[in-house]
């Protein structure tokens, strides 16, 4: 796994900033909207676009058995795909 990741620096740093994205921006967005009961200021084209592309990387990654790929798109299609739910909710 060590080996792994020295080979693969450019992908560390991928992986973690996009599970930052994930962990800190996403999470936050669905945060607001459940508190203020309004998601009025959100785009739900661009959420579910963002959906649907990150399941496209999920099975590309799985395809690929690459986790770089797999771990932070998952976490961005159950984000993105609970602001759409809060959207629907909340509009």
């Amino acid at each position: 796994m060590i080996s792994y990741i020295k080979a693969n620096r450019l992908g560390v740093v991928t992986i973690t900033f996009s599970l930052l994205y994930m962990f800190l921006g996403l999470p936050a967005q669905v945060w607001k909207i459940w508190v203020t009961q309004s998601a009025a200021d959100i785009s739900p084209l661009a959420f579910g676009l963002l959906a649907i592309q990150s399941v496209f990387w999920v099975l590309y990654g799985l395809q690929k058995k690459d986790w770089f790929i797999v771990i932070p798109n998952v976490l961005a299609t159950l984000f993105s795909s609970m602001i759409i739910v809060e959207y629907f909710m909340f509009k």
